[in-house]
C-alpha cells in the first residue's frame, strides 16, 4: 500500500521528467533565419536560401555554348598556314564541348550561318577546308546580334581580332575616319551595345591571345597588306547573365591548355562580398568574445581585454568564389586589400584555404569548407572602447589592353601584339558598366572592449 509521502515523490518525480523533457525541447533550436525551410542548427547557409538538405543555394546551371566565329574578309590570315589560331579555337570547342557544356558552333559576319557539325568534327575541318570568309560588318552589329540571342543559362562565345572600323563606303569617303572617330563615334557605339547588355543582366569576359597570320592585313584605311607569320593578336569574348558568367569562368580556367595572354572582366559587381565568419578554433588568441553569442561570428569581438604584451588575434572565413578568376588571385588580393582602423591598430593577412584543418564544431567545420580565403587580424593597439575594421578590396581593371592598342597600323609587320582603336573598344565596354569606385570586397569588423 502506497502511502501519501510515496504518492507525492512519484508525483514530483513525473513533474521533473516532463520539464526536464521540455527544456530539452526547448535546447533545440526552431530558428531559421533565411526561411528556405531548413532549419539553422542544419543550414550551411544561413545568410540565403536554398534548398533542402543543407540549404545552399544551387550553383547557376550551364546551358547551351554557342560558339561564333567571325569570318570576315580580315580573319582571313588566321585560317591559314601554320596558324596557332586553329589549333587554339578548335580546342577550345572541343573541352568546352566535352567537359563543360555542349556547344553550336556558328559562323558570324554580317549574317550568322551555323554549322552543322559536332565540335569534334570542327576541329578537323577547321584544319583542313577553306572556311568561306564574307563581308565585314561593324563590331557593334555583331556584339548585339550575340547578345539578343543569349537566352538565360546560355553562354555566347565570341571569337575576333576586334579591329573597330566604319564600313568600308565610309572610309573610301574619308581615309582617315576610323582614326578621327574611333574615341568618338566608334567607342559610342560599342558603349550604346554593351549598356543594352547590362540592362539584360548580362556580363562579358575578354581573354587575349595571339597567332601567326598568314594572309592579307586590312589596315584602318583598308589598305591591303600582304603578311606571312607574322604574329598578331585575337580575342574570346564570353556573355552570358551576370550569374551564370562567373561558373563558366571558373570552368573554363580548369581546362588545362586554355591559356590566354590577358583577361580582364565585365558587369560580375551587381553584389559585392560582404559575408564573412570568424571562428574561434582558428587561430584565436587574447581574451574576448564573440559579438552575436556562439562560436562563429559575422559581426566582431566584444568584452576585449587588453593587457601589456598580450596578443589579440581571430581569423576569419570568406568565400570569393563567385569573384573573376583574377580577383581571386592571392597577388591582386594582397596588392588591393584596403585596410581602414577607427580607434584601433591592426596587421592583416590574407591567405587562401588550405584543404583541411584541424576543426571539431561542426558548423565550424561547415563555414570553413565553403570559404576559398582566410584573414588573419592581429590588433595591435586598441585606443577605443568601440573600433571598427573595415577590409576592402577595390575593382581596379588591369591597363595591359591600352599596350595591345595602337592608332596607326599601317607597318603591321613591326606592331607586334597591337590591336587599331583597341583601346577605344575595351572603353566603350568599362563606360557602360561603370563600375569605377565599387568594391569587390568590403568586410566590416566591431571592435569592442
Amino acid at each position: 500500500m502506497k502511502t501519501k509521502g510515496s504518492q507525492f515523490w512519484a508525483i514530483g518525480a513525473l513533474l521533473i521528467a516532463l520539464l526536464s523533457l521540455t527544456l530539452f525541447k526547448g535546447c533545440k533550436s526552431d530558428k531559421d533565419s533565411d526561411g528556405d525551410g531548413v532549419l539553422d542548427e542544419k543550414d550551411k547557409c544561413k545568410e540565403v536560401k536554398g534548398p533542402k538538405p543543407g540549404g545552399c543555394p544551387l550553383p547557376p546551371k550551364i546551358g547551351q555554348v554557342n560558339l561564333y566565329l567571325e569570318t570576315s574578309a580580315s580573319m582571313g590570315g588566321y585560317f591559314t598556314g601554320s596558324a596557332e589560331f586553329k589549333q587554339i579555337v578548335s580546342d577550345l570547342a572541343v573541352k568546352i564541348d566535352k567537359e563543360i557544356s555542349p556547344v553550336k558552333i556558328h559562323f558570324i559576319s554580317d549574317s550568322i550561318r551555323n554549322y552543322p557539325f559536332e565540335a569534334t568534327r570542327f576541329s578537323s575541318d577547321i584544319a583542313t577546308t577553306k572556311i568561306a570568309l564574307s563581308n565585314s560588318s561593324e563590331l557593334h552589329h555583331i556584339f548585339n546580334d550575340i547578345a539578343k540571342t543569349t537566352k538565360d543559362g546560355d553562354i555566347s562565345i565570341f571569337v575576333s581580332d576586334c579591329i573597330l572600323s566604319f564600313p568600308n563606303a565610309a572610309v573610301k569617303a574619308n581615309a582617315e575616319v576610323n582614326r578621327q572617330a574611333a574615341s568618338g563615334t566608334l567607342k559610342n557605339n560599342i558603349y550604346a551595345t554593351f549598356i543594352d547588355l547590362k540592362g539584360r543582366k548580362q556580363a562579358a569576359s575578354l581573354y587575349a591571345f595571339s597567332s601567326s597570320f598568314f594572309g592579307k592585313y586590312y589596315d584602318y584605311q583598308n589598305v591591303k597588306v600582304a603578311i606571312k607569320g607574322t604574329v598578331r593578336p585575337f580575342y574570346v569574348w564570353v556573355i552570358a547573365k551576370n550569374n551564370v558568367l562567373p561558373v563558366f569562368d571558373a570552368k573554363l580556367a580548369r581546362i588545362p591548355n586554355f591559356k590566354p595572354e590577358q583577361e580582364i572582366h565585365f558587369g560580375l559587381l551587381d553584389q559585392k562580398i560582404s559575408n564573412y565568419h570568424i571562428l574561434t578554433q582558428l587561430g584565436m588568441k587574447g581574451d574576448y568574445k564573440l559579438i552575436k553569442a556562439g562560436k562563429v561570428s559575422d559581426a566582431g569581438i566584444e568584452n576585449v581585454e587588453v593587457e601589456k604584451n598580450q596578443a589579440i588575434e581571430f581569423s576569419a572565413v570568406v568565400d570569393l568564389n563567385s569573384l573573376p578568376p583574377y580577383a581571386k588571385k592571392l597577388s591582386y588580393l594582397r596588392e588591393h586589400l584596403k585596410v581602414e582602423a577607427s580607434g584601433c591598430s591592426a596587421n592583416v593577412n590574407i591567405s587562401e584555404r588550405l584543404p583541411a584543418v584541424t576543426l571539431k564544431n561542426k558548423n565550424q567545420i561547415a563555414h570553413y569548407e565553403m570559404a576559398s580565403h582566410v584573414i588573419k587580424v592581429n590588433i595591435t593597439q586598441l585606443r577605443l572602447d568601440q573600433a571598427t575594421l573595415d577590409l576592402r578590396v577595390p575593382l581596379i581593371y588591369d591597363s595591359w589592353y591600352q599596350a595591345w592598342s595602337t592608332m596607326n597600323d599601317k607597318d603591321v609587320k613591326k606592331l607586334g601584339k597591337k590591336t587599331f582603336a583597341f583601346e577605344h573598344l575595351v572603353n566603350g565596354v568599362m563606360e557602360a558598366y561603370n563600375n569605377e569606385g565599387k568594391n569587390l570586397v568590403d568586410l566590416k569588423f566591431q571592435i569592442n572592449q
